[in-house]
């Protein structure tokens, strides 16, 4: 798990959830599964959630690992073949179903994009996306929330630009 997924790992854990992380089905990963229990200790949300963030990203999400401008179709084919890995494989869908049930949401968190035009492919199959900067905003701001040695370094890491 790298940092960016320990950070969002965290932020979900500071709202009350329960998280499992780094999932490995296979060849392939699940980032975290977040589940949050109500008051009757019933599951009140569950989330299945991939976190791809790069502060300057070289390429597309999914399809072709190559760097060059693509169209309009060819980002929409990539960011299907994404979702389809991460989120619709049947090998997949079958552990999260068995581990918290077939009620879930899928969230899609990143950071910069190579293009933009992919948030409403992942938007229009369901996939609520976040930016990992919102998620970095309000950790910044409320402190008192990240009570956890690791979350109180994740905000003082995200203040030390502030010295400046």
């Amino acid at each position: 798990m790298d940092i960016i997924e320990n950070i969002v790992a965290n932020w979900f854990n500071s709202k009350g959830y329960f998280l499992i992380k780094n999932l490995k089905v296979g060849v392939n990963e699940i980032d975290i599964l977040a589940i949050k229990l109500n008051n009757e200790q019933k599951v009140d949300d569950s989330i299945h959630i991939e976190v791809q963030c790069s502060s300057k990203p070289i390429g597309y999400i999914g399809g072709s690992k190559s760097a060059k401008k693509r169209s309009a179709s060819e980002i929409k084919l990539g960011v299907m073949t994404y979702i389809d890995k991460k989120f619709n494989k049947k090998k997949i869908k079958n552990v999260i179903e068995k581990l918290i049930g077939n009620k879930y949401r899928k969230m899609f968190i990143c950071g910069r994009l190579k293009d933009e035009s992919t948030i409403k492919y992942f938007e229009k199959n369901g996939i609520e996306v976040m930016r990992v900067w919102q998620i970095f905003k309000e950790i910044k701001v409320n402190k008192e929330e990240y009570k956890t040695g690791e979350g109180n370094r994740y905000h003082q890491l995200l203040h030390l630009n502030d010295q400046n």
